[in-house]
Parts: structure tokens; sequence; C-alpha cells
């Protein structure tokens, strides 16, 4: 009923007061001034968040499942005596295989073992040289990388009924490095083998975009082989750049330019623009990252172009994977290879007879933590400021810091305004202390117009001459 009469005239309302025409502030009956906000409890929010996590977890582990039930074989040597998480030997084989032309038979192009403790967080590479010298049972004196090829071909004679070709290889090349590193007095042997033929590595590289490769010096190869048993020239300028799959594939194979040890550590530096690419992603880009990788690198009813025995799918696995990728720095991957130089070496024709006093010394530091010990630099002094003596007092110092040092030198006719730290060798935590303490600027790659046995090398520009 309205409170209104018929002649227009207000009345008051029934328990309220007269209407003026003014406006009125009307109370709540609660006796509250507004509208209380609806607030979510803090149980809800913390369940809503671990829901969330549970679901992202699960995606990543069903993706990460599907690519093993592609890529994943068993190994015909019988299970790993390690765990990734605790410390395990893996074995990367790079394999020349022509699908469509087996009777060509199949080269391992590249053998690379990798160190990788997931509780340490740390990862160490060692490259074997393709002509290294070992001893087959089956074949005598012959290169190391004929072993994935003979046991390619004798997969039943070896392993029995039941096993693939792959898998042969793989077991056979796996046990052939563990003889020629003496891994079994260690107690240790090639734990897991990842088989990578160049479509799967050309597509690794392409899941991620592209990896960014710092090109140390020009490259010129007049003579690259191509898929149809050609050659074709291939060229790399100094400096970053910018690699899909197919030209990564080339910088890494490409080895006229220079010799086979200068492949090994583009091969290294490959790998290590991968872990890095991988890094800059969140985890959830990195889920998706695994369903292009398995889309890229299997087709159905064809043999995936990465097989592996390393269990990726084990909680295990999973966890040593997720702790390195969550803490390693790139920069600070141990790199070590058997070449000259390092290891004392005689030839035999064309096959490489090295040093095993010389081998067992770099096995060990390879399985060492990385770090300044394990990377025993030796760094040299060059004077640039042109003031007398300060070569000499510099190393002194350095020396007094804990660095092994080679006689002081002059540096080269120039212009130094500013000290340089140039980290020639595979020696980042001593690069990085030394910068440091010199407040110099570091640059990895060898310095201009200095030839130098060190492993490190300081140009003293002017400003450490004011600093005296």
């Amino acid at each position: 009923m309205s409170d209104k009469p018929s002649n227009g005239q207000y009345v008051t309302p029934r328990g309220g007061t007269p209407y003026t025409g003014e406006t009125q502030v009307m109370r709540r009956l609660n006796g509250s001034s507004a509208p209380k906000r609806r607030r979510w409890p803090l149980g809800r929010i913390l369940l809503g968040l671990v829901m969330m996590i549970v679901l992202v977890l699960g995606l990543g582990y069903w993706q990460v499942w599907q690519l093993a039930q592609r890529v994943v074989v068993s190994d015909p040597r019988g299970p790993a005596l390690s765990s990734p998480l605790l410390g395990a030997n893996i074995l990367v084989v790079g394999v020349d295989i022509r699908r469509d032309r087996l009777e060509e038979g199949v080269r391992s192009d590249t053998l690379m073992l990798i160190r990788f403790d997931g509780m340490g967080g740390w990862v160490n590479l060692l490259s074997i040289p393709r002509d290294t010298q070992v001893e087959l049972e089956e074949l005598g004196p012959s290169k190391i990388n004929a072993a994935y090829a003979y046991g390619y071909r004798h997969a039943t004679a070896l392993y029995g009924d039941g096993v693939t070709s792959e898998q042969a290889g793989m077991a056979y090349a796996a046990d052939t490095v563990s003889r020629f590193l003496n891994l079994d007095q260690r107690g240790m042997r090639v734990d897991y083998v990842v088989q990578v033929d160049f479509d799967g590595f050309a597509a690794l590289i392409d899941a991620l975009g592209g990896i960014t490769i710092d090109v140390p010096r020009q490259i010129v190869d007049e003579a690259y082989p191509t898929p149809d048993y050609g050659v074709m020239r291939v060229e790399f300028e100094p400096g970053p750049q910018r690699m899909d799959g197919a030209r990564a594939l080339i910088y890494a194979r490409t080895r006229h330019a220079d010799s086979d040890f200068g492949r090994t550590e583009r091969q290294q530096q490959v790998v290590q623009a991968i872990v890095h690419e991988i890094q800059q992603r969140n985890w959830f880009e990195r889920i998706l990252l695994i369903a292009r990788l398995r889309d890229a690198i299997t087709q159905d009813g064809e043999t995936p172009a990465i097989v592996t025995t390393l269990p990726i799918a084990n909680v295990d696995t999973l966890l040593a994977v997720a702790r390195v990728a969550a803490n390693l720095d790139p920069a600070l991957i141990g790199r070590y290879r058997i070449e000259p130089g390092t290891v004392a070496v005689q030839t035999n024709g064309s096959n490489l007879i090295w040093n095993t006093d010389d081998v067992a010394a770099l096995v060990t530091r390879w399985l060492t933590p990385p770090g300044e010990a394990s990377e025993q630099a030796q760094v040299q002094v060059f004077n640039g400021a042109g003031v007398v003596g300060l070569a000499r007092r510099t190393s002194e110092k350095l020396a007094a810091n804990g660095f092994t040092l080679l006689s002081p030198a002059d540096a080269p006719p120039g212009e130094y305004p500013h000290t340089v730290v140039y980290q020639i060798g595979n020696t980042p935590f001593t690069a990085r202390r030394l910068a440091q303490l010199l407040g110099a600027e570091l640059i990895v790659g060898s310095p201009p117009g200095i030839s130098s046995q060190a492993d490190i090398v300081v140009i003293l520009g002017n400003d450490a001459a004011n600093g005296e």
C-alpha cells in the first residue's frame, strides 16, 4: 500500500519521520553502515594453489611419460649401477644412420660422456675422439667409433634374441668406452646411453626455437658433406649468432677448417647453448617443450630420432633433472676433451693411441665436482700499461691469493685502457674469481695477438697502473 494519499500530501511512514524532500540516510536494520565484502579464507587460497601445482606437475609428468613410451628402450647389459640423482655416467652417441640406405652402414660420429650429479647440481662433459684406438675382442685394434657399428650389425650374436640393432650398438659402444677409460677400476661403468641421429639433433634445437652460439673465430669449410654424398661450402663468421637446427648441426659437424678436436669443442659449446636455452624458459614452457620434442623426433612406425636407456619417467631421474635445471649455470659446465696438449698421444696410421696415465688423470678431473681445485688453471699476466714491474708485482699478488702463475711478460704494443681477463681454457671458476679480484672485464676466448700456454691471460690496462 502506498504512503501517498490521493490529495498529493505525503504522510509520515509508519515508524519513520515525515518526508521533507531532503535526502535522508537510512540505516540498515543490523546496524551496519555498508555491506561487508566477502573474504576468501586463507585455507581456500592455499588449497587452490596446491591444486594448481598438482595440475601442472601432473600435466608435466604425463608429457614425460608419453615421451618415455616412445624413446626409452631397455639396456641388454642389465640395470644401471647408479642413479642420475646420486651421480651417473651418460654416454651420448651421435650416429650417422641413413635409414633409407641401411645397406651403406652406420657410423658413430660423436662420443661424449656426461657426468650428471643431480644432488650436487653439476654436470661435466668428456669428449672422446672418434679416431681413438681401442682393442675390440672381435676385431682387434680398431677406432673407437667402430664399436657402435659392430654392435649394430651383430645384435643377436652379442646379446641374444629380441635385442634391436640400436640397443646392441648402444650397449657395445658403452662397454667399449667403459673399458677404454678403465671405469671398472673405479667401481663404475657407463650407466646410460642416449643415441641421437642428425634429424634428432636438429629437431631438438628447432623445438627450442633455436640456440645462440658465440662463434670464437671464422670457420670456412670447403668440403662439408651433404646428405646426397656431395660436398658444399659452409662459413661461420665470429661473434654471437642465432642458429636453427640445420645450421647448428653444420656447426657441430664441420671439421675441415681445423680438426676433429675443434669439432669436439664446438659440440660441447652446442650442449652448453642448449642448456642455456632451456633455462630461459619457465617450468610451464618447459612442459610444452616436451610435447614439441616428442612430436618432432617420433613418427608412427619409424625408429625415433632420439633413443635412450635413461628411464626419463622415473621419479629419481625427474628429481635430478629438475634440480640441475633450476640451479646449474651453463657457463660452469665442466668441459673436458681427450686431445693433444692435455693427453700425450702416438699415432698408428690415422689411429690415435693415448697415454693411459694422462687419460686416467683427465677422468679423475671429469669425475670431480667443478671448481677451482679441479680446474688447476695456470695464469699469465701481460703488462699493457707500460709501467715497469707492474706485471711482476701483480703476479706476486695473485700468487699470494692462491693462483698458479706463469712468468709475466709485456703485452704487444697498443692501447689498453682497461684490464681484461681472458678465459682461454675450461676454467670458469678460476677466471671469475680472478676478474673479481682485479675488478676487470672477463672475456671467454683468446686474447688477440698473444700466444700463451696459460689457461687464463690477464692484460693489465691503464686502470691497473692508476690503482697502484
